[in-house]
């Protein structure tokens, strides 16, 4: 058993180097949480910390795809030691590197490094994102606003839990954060939207790792300006909070670039958020959906078979009713013969919850109405249905 990391309480801020350096956004995290514990992370550095500056916080995400221990990872160490990483490598109590990992938002230089070192083990899905910082905060009020940005009807407010369900279903990876975080965002860390006569039109959160993310507008307000009244709003915000405000976006997202360039952001460095999938992995859902479809066949075949020892009894149990319902035929006397003969009796059997009566009627009885007689034996072949059904009638068992 190798372990190459221990648990640490962040009662006072760890070292990471300069804000603006490349540990920015871990620094970010690490502040983040400190300041207003958003999510219940766990943090671990190197046995040989700060010799080893490399670190380590559980869950990356706040959702797990997998419903895995320590699925999902944030890493942080310095472009310069990049050789430490090869301790997640080894350590084989944290990381399990035979099951599906997620890096989330990781430096650029750290992900190549941890791609290199996976080399063979399976495939990999990555997401780049462009990290843009502000600077200067309070600039971003030199930005003049568009006649339509700046009517009445427009209003930036602070957003309230009752939001958090919609803003979760439009966020493009929620299969990555779970509802309860946006909860939590909304009534801890700075959350706003634009509202256009009092209609939720878009919005904007920060994030957990300290990020102004999830900005969405919906298609019926884009192209009026809200995306910058909201992110100026929020940028300030921010920054009122004592937090560095920055962005992650996409490369191939111009648009947004365009935006906060305007609000006097800049691109710092580029981050990484990976998917690591094992071959052995793949094998395994393969292997455990083989099983579940054979136990599926087999429950299938049992089901049948009982149902067939059902059917058997019950069809012994109509043929067993038959036989006994024809012992209570009558045969009427033929016609000229006035006497029954002496061995002829009929019995009539009543069962009661009470006690078992058993009426027999003797071959010297006095029979004056056979057609009355066979009434009432039709009446009490009735009455025992009946309590063997549980007395549900008709009508019920419709």
């Amino acid at each position: 058993m190798l372990v190459y990391f221990k648990k640490r309480r962040l009662e006072h801020r760890p070292w990471l180097g300069s804000p603006l350096s490349c540990s920015f956004l871990f620094h970010q995290t690490l502040l983040t949480y400190m300041n207003d514990r958003v999510w219940d992370f766990n943090f671990y550095v190197a046995n040989d910390w700060p010799d080893d500056e490399i670190c380590l916080h559980f869950p990356g995400m706040t959702l797990s795809p997998h419903g895995l221990l320590f699925e999902s990872v944030g890493v942080f160490c310095p472009n310069d030691r990049l050789d430490l990483l090869k301790l997640l490598r080894e350590e084989d109590i944290l990381i399990d590197w035979t099951k599906p990992l997620y890096i989330n938002f990781v430096h650029y230089d750290i992900a190549e490094e941890l791609i290199h070192l996976y080399e063979g083990t399976g495939t990999i899905e990555r997401v780049i994102g462009d990290v843009f910082m502000c600077k200067d905060p309070q600039n971003v009020d030199n930005v003049e606003e568009p006649d339509e940005e700046a009517h009445p009807d427009i209003q930036v407010q602070p957003l309230k839990a009752e939001h958090a369900e919609s803003i979760y279903e439009l966020y493009p990876a929620n299969d990555m954060e779970c509802h309860e975080v946006f909860l939590r965002l909304i009534r801890t860390l700075p959350a706003a939207g634009v509202f256009a006569k009092g209609s939720l039109a878009a919005w904007m959160v920060q994030s957990y790792y300290g990020a102004m993310f999830s900005m969405q507008t919906k298609p019926e307000y884009r192209r009026k300006g809200y995306g910058t009244k909201l992110a100026r709003y929020l940028t300030k915000q921010v920054a009122d909070r004592g937090y560095q405000p920055f962005v992650v976006i996409r490369p191939e997202n111009e648009a947004s670039q365009s935006l906060y360039k305007k609000l006097g952001f800049r691109k710092i460095y580029q981050t990484v958020r990976m998917t690591f999938m094992p071959f052995t992995w793949q094998d395994e859902e393969n292997k455990t959906t083989r099983i579940l479809r054979e136990n599926l066949e087999n429950a299938v075949r049992q089901l049948t078979i009982e149902q067939q020892v059902v059917d058997a009894f019950r069809n012994d149990e109509i043929e067993e009713n038959e036989a006994g319902n024809s012992e209570f035929v009558v045969e009427e006397p033929e016609e000229g013969d006035e006497n029954p003969p002496d061995e002829e009796c009929i019995e009539v059997t009543e069962v009661s919850t009470e006690e078992n009566v058993k009426n027999i009627i003797n071959d010297d009885a006095n029979v004056e109405d056979n057609e009355g007689t066979d009434d009432n034996a039709e009446e009490a072949v009735n009455d025992g249905d009946n309590q063997d059904d549980g007395g549900t009638d008709g009508g019920d068992a419709e």
